[in-house]
């Protein structure tokens, strides 16, 4: 027994997957530590207001965000499978050809379509003023996403880690003092736009780093530029497109979309003790980052390889495990939740925010079961399925949240998140489903 286990902790899967779920559980604390720590610098009010801007500037950055990330990852890892190591320069000058063209757009909606938006949400100007601030994210963060896909389609994932881990810390720190100095959102805005610089530039010198041992797979700065016109944005976007949308569905539904039918119909402060106990519950379904990372470029490889069984047999397997292991810490921990939240958080906030967790809480134990669906649509050539499932879904969810927004401004958003968390079972259906079909295909 002994010895299986030994073995099972070589497997590079699980080591990488630790290496992950360590980074996971780093970005989580802070994540959660900055959320605290806004509530005493900000209050319920100013901290409502941060969160509804940085909800604009999300919702059109799901809008426009289809998905060149996880289809650069994708397509290296396949490469690299194959030996086709050539093709992993072009790939990234892609991604890099992406996210400039995303901020071009981006930085021009964040300051004629994101007001009229706002409008209609009842959003007050400070936020909306801030939101086109973000919008400028993409071109400082773009250093910063090439050498996050480059390390993570090549399966370094101690560097790929590292970066990520290096940008949250200094994230927390220059968020919370921006927000001290001046007292507002602002702060914090600014803040948030001077750590994604400073995490670039970081990013850039520990690629650089990482090259020096290691020149076989990972090419240059130089040579990612010398590439730029080899993988034209009208190749990659179409299938970035069907990836993005799946992931953006989802996030505009649980993520943007509540908070804004919370500011039009409720007030700032519920938006901040919604984003508190979100953050709270969404600890240890952060921990899933560690494996659903590994997923994408370990799954892209069996794909590669059309190795259908082992697949199968790794999506389900992770699923399941990390599911259940996810849905017993959220039960268990309830005691030490209160505890937190009565000892941590501003008076205030104790009762709405543990009112909010345990109505969120039956929609997040059956999300945790969902590591990889995007990955699964992507590398069994389904998306088109994921887009259909995933659209029926929002449409439905959003007049869910919207009717009992109105209704109960306080915490209807709460119910219709839950509502739209537990609506995720689709998606295993469909799986389910497509297993068993390609296994009867198989059989005849």
């Amino acid at each position: 027994m002994l010895v299986k286990f030994k073995e099972f902790l070589k497997r590079r899967f699980v080591r990488d997957a630790a290496t992950l779920q360590a980074g996971a559980l780093f970005n989580a604390a802070c994540s959660l530590v900055s959320a605290f720590l806004l509530t005493y610098a900000l209050g319920a009010h100013g901290s409502g207001q941060y969160i509804v801007a940085t909800a604009l500037y999300s919702l059109l950055w799901f809008l426009l965000n289809q998905g060149p990330f996880g289809v650069t990852i994708s397509q290296i890892a396949t490469a690299r499978a194959r030996g086709q190591l050539d093709k992993i320069a072009p790939w990234l000058a892609f991604l890099a050809k992406a996210y400039v063209a995303i901020g071009v757009v981006l930085a021009v909606l964040g300051f004629t379509l994101l007001p009229l938006i706002a409008r209609y949400f009842d959003v007050s100007a400070d936020p909306v003023r801030w939101a086109g601030w973000l919008a400028f994210t993409p071109f400082i963060e773009m250093p910063r996403i090439v050498v996050s896909a480059a390390l993570q389609g090549t399966r370094r994932m101690l560097a790929f880690t590292q970066v990520e881990n290096v940008h949250e810390a200094i994230r927390v720190v220059f968020t919370l003092v921006g927000a001290l100095i001046t007292g507002s959102g602002a702060g914090a805005v600014i803040g948030t736009l001077l750590a994604s610089v400073l995490g670039s530039a970081l990013a850039v010198l520990l690629y650089r780093g990482v090259r020096r041992t290691d020149t076989t797979e990972l090419p240059s700065v130089r040579e990612i530029t010398g590439h730029v016109r080899d993988v034209p944005l009208a190749r990659g976007f179409p299938l970035g497109l069907r990836l993005g949308l799946v992931r953006s569905i989802d996030a505009l539904g649980n993520q943007v979309l509540p908070r804004l039918f919370l500011e039009k119909w409720g007030v700032s402060d519920w938006v901040a003790y919604l984003h508190i106990a979100q953050r709270i519950l969404s600890v240890p379904l952060l921990l899933m980052q560690g494996i659903s990372r590994n997923m994408l470029p370990a799954l892209s490889e069996l794909a590669g390889l059309k190795d259908l069984d082992r697949f199968q047999r790794m999506y389900v397997r992770a699923s399941l495990i990390t599911g259940g292991l996810i849905s017993a810490a959220l039960l268990l921990s309830l005691p030490i939740i209160h505890w937190v939240i009565e000892n941590f958080l501003p008076t205030d906030f104790h009762e709405p925010v543990w009112q909010i967790m345990l109505i969120l809480l039956p929609g997040f134990v059956v999300m945790s079961f969902s590591i990889a669906n995007d990955t699964f649509y992507l590398v069994t050539n389904t998306l088109k399925i994921g887009i259909i499932l995933s659209a029926i879904g929002l449409t439905v969810n959003t007049l869910v949240l919207a009717t009992l927004a109105r209704m109960w401004p306080t915490v209807g958003v709460a119910y219709a998140l839950s509502f739209m968390m537990a609506a995720s079972a689709m998606h295993y259906a469909y799986a389910w489903w497509w297993f068993r079909k390609q296994r009867a295909l198989r059989a005849s």
